[in-house]
């Protein structure tokens, strides 16, 4: 379980392998959280142990309490033996626990604690509010810092993107993508170093730094120009779903202006995305106006320069057509 939350940042411990549901609340599941809480403590998980003590006190009852405190006691549970010791002396709780059967098994310390609890209730106890406090990191938070400073010392695979090196790590890459997987499993790259590219492009560094922080840890914030840099990786890298491949279209369509449509341009016309090269030329078109002023426009190659003439004159055309629709009728 704790590996399962290692690797996926979820916990279901009610779940069997046979794929039937156990009661949360039976004595077999609120050991095994202790147990998972135990273990949280001695790795320094603090979100993990803030999830175990969320499931407990969800779970805690009249029928699961005393066994839970007697398991507490001997694993040196404190705090989960100051939350059952509280339960118990409840007024509510209090009568139906001491005159149950599993009472008088059990040990006479115990015994003993519970009933001068009940009498002289302490002053103060470890309270829920002070523990969350510290609510430990997510799995994407983890990542993100394995990312760009922790995981550094174990890299064990480098992508040379333009000639430049990029440490990265071959189970992380071979988890998220299929087409290092597949790389991986049939032959080892020489000298422990893959050119990177999409297709027949090379992407930029900048955009590829936004793939990587998608596949380490999900991450989708980026600028349109990296965006449709990458609208083709996941069908080229082999991506488990389309999630990166749907937000690079919705933060295109959403983020061209006339002062980025000529970048949006030239990589549409790079990586041959026709309906998004038409959308940049129609903007254009509309805004000539305020594009025509921009330096990068000069930049242009005459490829280009042609395209944007010709969808000039398809909008003259169109607009005249129009004039002498409206002039006939």
């Amino acid at each position: 379980m704790v590996l399962n939350y290692i690797y996926t940042d979820r916990i279901d411990p009610t779940k069997r392998s046979d794929d039937k549901v156990e009661d949360p609340q039976s004595n077999r599941i609120v050991l095994l959280m202790m147990d998972v809480y135990r273990l949280a403590v001695q790795f320094n998980m603090k979100r993990l142990e803030q999830l175990c003590i969320n499931y407990l006190e969800a779970t805690i009852s009249h029928a699961n309490v005393l066994e839970a405190l007697r398991n507490a006691v001997h694993l040196k549970l404190y705090f989960i033996k100051e939350f059952c010791l509280s339960f118990v002396v409840k007024e509510i709780n209090y009568n139906l626990i001491v005159m149950s059967q599993e009472f008088e098994t059990l040990d006479q310390p115990l015994m003993v604690e519970i009933i001068r609890r009940r009498q002289v209730p302490q002053a103060r106890t470890f309270t829920k509010c002070e523990y969350e406090s510290v609510t430990g990191t997510s799995l994407e938070q983890d990542m993100e810092a394995f990312l760009k400073s922790i995981g550094r010392e174990f890299c064990d695979i480098t992508l040379i993107l333009n000639d430049t090196p990029i440490p990265a790590h071959k189970a992380i890459l071979a988890a998220r993508c299929s087409y290092f997987e597949a790389m991986f499993r049939s032959f080892m790259p020489e000298n422990n170093t893959v050119n990177i590219q999409i297709g027949e492009m090379i992407p930029s560094s900048e955009s590829f730094q936004s793939l990587l922080r998608y596949i380490y840890f999900a991450d989708v914030s980026m600028p349109p120009e990296d965006s449709l840099y990458l609208f083709t990786a996941p069908v080229f890298y082999g991506f488990t779903n389309n999630r990166l491949q749907a937000f690079c279209k919705q933060n295109l369509e959403m983020n061209v202006t006339f002062e980025n449509v000529i970048q949006i341009l030239e990589a549409a016309d790079r990586i041959q995305a026709t309906d998004m090269k038409k959308y940049a030329l129609n903007l254009i078109v509309h805004h000539f106006s305020k594009v025509a002023k921009l330096p990068r426009l000069r930049q242009l190659s005459r490829e280009l320069l042609l395209d944007i003439l010709d969808a000039l004159a398809d909008e003259r055309s169109e607009t005249r057509t129009c004039q002498d629709m409206t002039n006939d009728c």
